[in-house]
């Protein structure tokens, strides 16, 4: 379902309400990845289970299979930086890496990443419980934008407010140009910037890194958020997240 029609449909009811998979639907993957692709060893890699009950029903799931060695893991992260922490573990596997330094990158990833995001309008993040502390600026909703990030937890935390948009683009720029500002680094980042039905915030912070020559790019992504995701955050987001390259 493209985006801007999942918008007008959640315009019109008081919430959209949205479920996790359940245990049966991971049973049902795992049964085919062991029995039918005859896999002994699998990652289940997760959105944060303090915004998700995913891993929690992975992790029962997983409980059915012991002649399976089946690692779920929750990514204390969500949107591109969980992506890019699927795509560098399917790599290291590919690469046939061992266990254990597969699981030193997936380690690291979870501690470097970094997301930050801003709404037009934050009510559908705090109507959908990933954002109670925002319920007592709800009256500031129309002057001030919020920056929110995730933490270390997991957990969904407001960094500050800002003016308006064009103020809500730069602190988002500051911030991923603070993580890059030793001038003799050169760790490259993965930089996902992602927006719901506007582009055009994402595209003038896509452009402002790009043109910052001391934020050393190794993949950057621009995508739309998913319906998910949507449902959580309304159609106002845009965001970036981004994380060092693991060192080979």
């Amino acid at each position: 379902m493209a985006n801007i029609l999942f918008f007008l449909i959640i315009k019109s009811i008081v919430l959209a309400i949205l479920s996790s998979p359940s245990v049966g639907d991971f049973v049902e993957v795992y049964r085919d990845l062991i029995e039918r692709q005859k896999k002994t060893l699998i990652y289940s890699i997760h959105v944060s289970s303090k915004l998700s009950a995913t891993s929690n029903s992975a992790d029962q799931a997983k409980r059915f299979f012991p002649q399976a060695k089946i690692k779920v893991i929750d990514s204390k992260t969500a949107a591109i930086n969980l992506g890019f922490i699927v795509l560098e573990t399917a790599r290291a596997v590919k690469r046939g890496e061992c266990e254990e330094r597969i699981a030193s990158i997936i380690d690291f990833m979870i501690r470097k990443n970094r997301m930050f995001a801003t709404f037009e309008n934050f009510e559908y993040i705090f109507r959908g419980g990933r954002a109670p502390f925002l319920g007592k600026f709800l009256s500031r909703s129309i002057r001030l934008k919020p920056i929110i990030t995730i933490g270390s937890d997991g957990k969904v935390k407001l960094k500050k407010f800002v003016k308006n948009k064009r103020n809500s683009i730069i602190e988002l720029y500051r911030q991923i140009r603070k993580d890059s500002f030793d001038p003799f680094s050169t760790v490259k980042k993965k930089i996902g910037i992602f927006y719901g039905t506007d582009i055009n915030p994402a595209l003038e912070l896509k452009k402002m890194i790009e043109e910052d020559n001391r934020i050393k790019i190794d993949e950057l992504i621009l995508t739309e958020i998913t319906t998910v995701m949507s449902a959580h955050t309304g159609p106002g987001i845009w965001g970036v997240s981004y994380c060092p390259v693991v060192s080979k």
